[in-house]
């Protein structure tokens, strides 16, 4: 604590201490008057600097950042003040060490806390004022968009921070109580609709949106109307009011298409996944890498991340080595789920609680390239991963499943199709929480194709789509997880919960918001429309039967104990047909392929339950 003391400021702050007690004896007592107490005053003044400079020390007023002083600050400084006063008291009254009016230990302490204010207050004015004429001659001419308490923290950064080079104007925001009105000697000049004017006539560079979580639709209109003058908006990664260090970024795609927020309760995912051994298949991918860093709050015992992948699994191990959280209790798993033998140590070595199996090939196009691959990646490591969670006794098993398994078109959603049903047999094999969870797209995972669009835009090529009309539903990669983590936490076995994706976006509209995100006229950037390619739908379903519960929570819905098996099926039946598509694929046989059309063909699937063994070999 001692090494933090500025010396400056305890120099100062102690000369202040002996000015105000000899000052208030003076405007205690007349100066004839004051003589006949001096005596007394300077034995007192050893315990009121020691009382002092204790209680300064006590309550931390030498770390205040002079430049940053807020009221806050000055609360501190009150209590240190006011404490030390009653010590002072205490002392030359209890020990009688001389003798000075009452009233004058209240002065001092008033006066002490205005002279220790506005010395610190002056410094910070000082500073605003330097940065304010330095920012006024080279800074870029802004405004805040909202006039709040995070648009005034905005402000506060912007003034402080000469380094973002941003010269504040004013405020915009829609409130007509704050229009035409001053916030901090600062006007607030209009709202949304009077941007392009404010614009124009002040000649204004930059905008930095100071809304707490603003909508996509607000933010869709105030691009379209700076991207006549070339303004990309700014957003505050986290709250300034809370951290002078919070980062300014541009508005991303993310940020249009994101919907708005509901609260998860997350007391029954933290109940789930507290003091229990979790594993994480999948888990350097875009969801599986996700999954892991959200398990990870919850304070698991154990954390198993089990990749095939060794660059995915260093690249998250070594995140979450840089993090504070990491500890031995993470275990990086270089294993293939398809290597039966070596899963079976993974179990038999930590005994996970809890799987999240995210290990999947998902990207259409490779998969229908490599569909014998597909086949023995995501059916028989789906497979392998049940058998050993049966085995070992693993209460909860989630799969991560996709839209594409509904009506599969293709080899990568038959081969999901297949692993719901899978997990919805070993969930009444086991009576445990088995269940899957689907979901559409996310934005910012791996291959996707917001990448390859940016990509294209600023290599100026013309942007390739598969078709005008074709629409995908998007969710945020964290938004999805914590669907999946919830959904996890509330299912029954053999649930298949399905997540509302909210409304179908067009890709077109997803690449022309992109066009202007990056600062490109429409006009200018040529789209290509490819068509089709194998195993793709114009339109993505993420429901089969249509009679989907509601759940607790309004983003998931819940098919109970899965929808259904091929009608014709036993489970044994099935699996031994599963096994025989599985063989067929590492043989690279065609008949692997056939026969799993066959068996998802959507005219073999009923609404009917899943057949136990028992009564399928009736």
């Amino acid at each position: 604590m001692l090494k933090k003391i500025n010396i400056r400021h305890f120099l100062t702050d102690l000369t202040l201490s002996v000015i105000t007690f000899y000052l208030s004896l003076f405007l205690r007592v007349n100066p004839d008057e004051a003589k006949q107490f001096l005596p007394d005053l300077y034995r007192i003044l050893p315990i009121v600097i020691f009382a002092r400079t204790a209680f300064f020390v006590y309550f931390e007023t030498y770390n205040i950042i002079w430049r940053y002083v807020s009221a806050v600050d000055a609360f501190r400084l009150a209590k240190a003040i006011v404490c030390s006063s009653l010590v002072i008291v205490s002392l030359t009254y209890l020990f009688q060490i001389g003798f000075v009016p009452r009233s004058i230990y209240f002065i001092d302490g008033f006066l002490l806390l205005i002279f220790l204010t506005s010395v610190r207050l002056s410094r910070r004015l000082y500073h605003e004022y330097r940065n304010s004429k330095m920012l006024k001659k080279f800074g870029a001419k802004t405004l805040i968009y909202g006039a709040g308490a995070s648009g005034q923290g905005i402000l506060k950064r912007l003034v402080s921070d000469r380094e973002l080079k941003l010269c504040v104007i004013g405020f915009l925001d829609d409130d007509q109580n704050k229009i035409g009105k001053s916030i901090s000697g600062y006007r607030v000049f209009g709202g949304l609709d009077s941007v392009e004017a404010i614009v124009r006539d002040y000649e204004i560079k930059q905008i930095v949106v100071g809304i707490p979580n603003p909508s996509a639709d607000f933010l869709k209109n105030l691009l379209s109307k700076c991207a006549p003058f070339g303004i990309k908006p700014l957003l505050l990664i986290s709250d300034p009011t809370q951290n002078y260090k919070s980062e300014l970024r541009e508005i991303e795609l993310k940020d249009l298409l994101r919907r708005p927020p509901h609260a998860i309760d997350i007391a029954s995912t933290r109940d789930m996944i507290r003091g229990k051994c979790v594993l994480v298949t999948g888990a350097g991918g875009s969801i599986g890498s996700e999954i892991v860093r959200q398990v990870l709050s919850f304070s698991p015992s154990r954390l198993i991340n089990l990749d095939h992948s060794e660059f995915n699994l260093y690249t998250i191990d070594q995140e979450l080595k840089e993090s504070d959280v990491y500890s031995e209790k993470i275990v990086p798993a270089l294993v293939d789920v398809r290597d039966m033998n070596c899963l079976k140590h993974i179990f038999e070595t930590y005994r996970p609680e809890i799987v999240f199996h995210a290990a999947a090939y998902k990207h259409v196009h490779l998969v229908e390239a490599n569909p014998f691959s597909a086949i023995i990646n995501n059916i028989e490591g789906t497979k392998n991963v049940l058998q050993c969670c049966e085995k070992y006794n693993v209460k909860t098993f989630v799969l991560v499943s996709s839209d594409k398994a509904v009506n599969p078109a293709g080899i990568m959603g038959a081969t999901k199709r297949i692993c719901e049903i899978l997990t919805s047999i070993a969930a009444l094999n086991t009576k445990s929480i088995y269940c899957s969870v689907r979901f559409g797209n996310v934005l910012g995972s791996s291959g996707s194709l917001i990448p390859m669009l940016k990509k294209q835009i600023e290599s100026k090529q013309a942007l390739t789509i598969t078709h005008k009309d074709m629409t995908r539903y998007f969710m945020l990669i964290d938004e999805a997880v914590s669907l999946v983590l919830k959904a996890a936490s509330i299912s029954k076995p053999g649930d298949i919960n399905v997540l509302k994706m909210g409304e179908p976006v067009k890709i077109v509209d997803i690449a022309e918001s992109l066009i202007e995100l990056m600062g490109q006229a429409a006009e200018d950037v040529q789209i290509k429309f490819t068509g089709l390619r194998p195993g793709e739908k114009m339109f993505e379903e993420l429901y089969i039967a249509g009679n989907e519960l509601n759940t607790e929570h309004p983003d998931i819905l819940v098919m109970p104990k899965g929808d259904a098996l091929p009608s014709q099926f036993s489970v044994s039946e099935f699996n031994e047909c599963i096994s025989e598509i599985i063989q067929f694929a590492k043989e690279s046989d065609k008949k692997s392929i056939v026969k799993l059309s066959s068996l998802i063909n959507s005219q073999y699937f009923t609404s009917l339950r899943i057949l136990t063994p028992a009564q399928g070999d009736q």
